[in-house]
């Protein structure tokens, strides 16, 4: 069967990609996959999706760990699959994220398992979670001699509490560094040693370094088995926070993800992540942080020593695993995660803009700015829902200043699959998240603001207009030159009002020059131009914004006006075919989804969708069936000066397709721009190639 090579071409100019985050939960591996050609055309970058590994039963949203070396290959708890599929439906979710161009972060836990004690009485094994006795977890231990749970915890102003007691009566890890179970006898507060103990000997593929350090990889054939284990007790033998880095790993390597969000990371010690102060923190391989991104660049090839720098910066190219985690608030203190090498979910920004949208007492002062209400740019992932919380207090503008604003943003999505009750997490878990993710429902300001944030939202942030109700900030980007002016890097104004009763003008000062001729990308206003001196008196829409900024190069209307797309593919001189593909909102989602709000740019063609009660709708996609002779023209009209070609896709050994770059002459009405991918996948520009024939050129002229 041919591998298929589906590829998106936007023409636009900008030096790299910027990151929008998708959470998708409560849907299956199988149908992500599916929709992955929809979510890059949406303009999704990353996908942070729910916990891989087995739980407590094949009906588990995840959250209650039971085997973190099961990602649905194993049958346990009545189940080989886990609620979102099997391993194999798993990996090939990754690899095909990883042919669009889309990273993909799992939730992870280490904080505890299910809710099941080991040792809780004769008839429940010591060993009941694979790898770990009572001795690894903070428990109660009975006078008769079985194991109990110590109570929730009851004051979350007392960090001891947040982190050696129970959490949502699920059974708490003794993850602490060192010696010493902080909470384990008789009473609370008592302490225990841990123990050590080779803790997969019937599992010796769940290894990867020999006693001499010599790395060999987890998997069977490895050289590594139970005899070898057994011979081997000093150097294989585990205390339990060893036994949550090396399953760590052998997730990392296991699924090639790209990342780990952090489940409730505040009640583990930050130590336990990484080290978290020192010169060489960044550089040092200790504690689950470290050990992931060991991991990380021995799987991928990495060789860059610093472990932190692009968790970090989402200007540079990455070459470490993104790390967020959940910190709900304190105590404990912020910053020793930071400093232990993650970003954390920016919980108090969500809950500032909770309270200030909509509310006539409280205003957007000093909102327009970056890290106001919050983390600072670098360190947080913004958010205005998740699995855990589905209230949003003016959810499109929350969904504005996340994707607008300098920053990791994120949207929240169910798959409208909406979920059940689940009575311990207090309503339906995962929650509901109704939104348009892909702009169903004919609401199209999802897509629209990833088109803005992937074509203008880059560079540094500067705040120009707040008051109680409109905030007003521009985007500059001067990373090319630091020494160029203002009103060369300035590269997006942001215009948004929080009077939902009428529109809204305002007076601000802006860095594009004098002059500019600026066009509205929003959702909102259908496109309309306005000079640099006519915004400070341009109304806002009542409860809405604008985002101005220079306009795109078009398609050609002339050859679009003779039924010509404004990519054309061929493969060894022909017009490459077409596959019609079916695409099905989920249960709960919009019955008449036609697709017609995805962004014009990468919008496929969409045949007239006749039904409208089925959730389904028709797209017609470019079919590559191979990397051999494969060329592109791209056609746009006049206004353009120079114009790249960005495609995401992957050559048969699975290397990510580079950016092809073509300069073109102005001038002409019709600008053709052609690479092509050569026999290794990679990317060739215009100038390799002989000139386009005069049909290529003249056709739409």
């Amino acid at each position: 069967m041919p591998r298929f090579l589906f590829i998106f071409l936007m023409l636009f100019a900008v030096s790299l990609r910027a990151e929008t985050m998708l959470q998708y939960f409560n849907t299956s591996w199988a149908e992500i996959t599916a929709k992955m050609p929809e979510l890059a055309e949406a303009g999704y970058t990353s996908l942070w999706l729910p916990p891989p590994t087995k739980g407590s039963g094949g009906l588990s949203v995840g959250y209650d760990m039971w085997d973190p070396f099961d990602l649905g290959s194993k049958n346990q708890r009545n189940s080989v699959r886990t609620r979102y599929g099997t391993e194999a439906e798993l990996l090939r979710l990754v690899e095909t994220a990883h042919r669009f161009g889309i990273r993909v972060y799992f939730d992870n836990i280490m904080n505890h398992r299910a809710f099941d004690v080991p040792g809780y009485n004769e008839n429940t094994p010591i060993d009941i979670y694979p790898g770990m006795v009572p001795e690894d977890f903070h428990l109660r231990k009975t006078q008769d001699g079985f194991y109990r749970k110590w109570d929730n915890t009851r004051s979350w102003s007392d960090a001891w509490q947040v982190q050696n007691l129970g959490l949502a009566d699920l059974i708490d890890i003794a993850q602490e560094p060192g010696t010493t179970n902080n909470n384990f006898g008789l009473t609370e507060g008592s302490t225990a040693p841990k123990i050590k103990f080779i803790r997969d000997l019937t599992r010796p593929e769940q290894y990867c370094y020999l006693p001499n350090g010599t790395y060999v990889g987890f998997g069977a054939g490895n050289g590594i088995t139970t005899e070898f284990l057994q011979a081997n007790s000093g150097y294989y033998s585990e205390r339990v926070e060893d036994y949550l880095n090396r399953a760590a790993r052998w997730l990392i390597d296991r699924t090639k993800a790209d990342g780990l969000r952090l489940d409730a990371v505040k009640h583990v010690r930050a130590d336990f992540y990484g080290a978290t102060f020192g010169a060489d923190k960044d550089t040092s391989d200790y504690g689950y942080t470290g050990q992931v991104q060991r991991q990380f660049n021995i799987s991928r090839g990495f060789s860059d020593p610093n472990h932190r720098d692009t968790v970090f910066s989402t200007d540079a190219g990455r070459d470490d695993a993104m790390m967020f985690g959940e910190h709900l608030g304190e105590p404990p203190a912020y910053g020793p995660y930071i400093d232990s090498g993650m970003r954390l979910v920016d919980n108090d920004l969500r809950s500032q803009l909770n309270s200030r949208l909509g509310n006539p007492s409280s205003g957007l002062q000093g909102y327009d700015w970056a890290g106001v209400g919050g983390f600072a740019a670098n360190i947080g992932v913004t958010h205005a829902q998740s699995h855990d919380n589905d209230y949003a207090a003016r959810k499109e503008l929350q969904h504005a200043f996340y994707f607008l604003r300098d920053g990791l943003g994120l949207l929240y999505t169910d798959g409208n699959y909406q979920a059940e009750t689940l009575g311990e997490s207090g309503g339906a878990f995962p929650r509901h998240a109704n939104t348009a993710f892909l702009g169903q429902w004919g609401d199209g300001k999802v897509p629209n603001l990833l088109y803005v944030h992937e074509q203008f939202a880059r560079g540094y942030q500067l705040g120009r207009f707040s008051d109680a109700d409109v905030v007003v900030w521009e985007r500059l980007d001067k990373r090319e030159n630091p020494g160029m002016s203002d009103a060369d890097a300035v590269t997006l104004l942001v215009m948004l009002s929080d009077n939902y009763s009428s529109g809204q003008a305002r007076s601000f000062a802006s860095a594009f020059p004098a002059g500019a001729y600026l066009y509205n990308y929003s959702w909102y206003g259908g496109g309309f131009y306005k000079f640099k001196e006519e915004l400070s008196s341009t109304v806002l829409p009542a409860g809405g914004y604008f985002l101005f900024s220079w306009k795109n190069p078009d398609p050609s209307e002339l050859w679009k006006n003779i039924g010509g797309r404004p990519i054309t593919i061929t493969q060894n001189g022909v017009e490459a075919g077409t596959v019609t593909v079916k695409r099905k909102d989920g249960p709960n989602g919009d019955k008449a989804f036609n697709g017609n709000t995805l962004p014009e740019a990468s919008r496929p063609v969409l045949p007239a969708d006749t039904v409208t009660t089925d959730y389904t709708y028709s797209a017609v996609i470019p079919r590559v069936t191979s990397t051999n002779g494969v060329r592109f023209v791209a056609r746009t009209d006049g206004s353009t000066a120079n114009a790249w070609i960005v495609t995401a896709g992957v050559s048969e050994g699975d290397r990510l397709i580079v950016d092809g770059l073509s300069h073109i002459s102005a001038g002409a009405a019709v600008k053709p721009v052609e690479v092509k991918i050569d026999d290794g996948g990679v990317v060739q520009p215009a100038s390799t190639l002989p000139p386009a024939s005069e049909s290529d050129g003249a056709a739409g002229q």
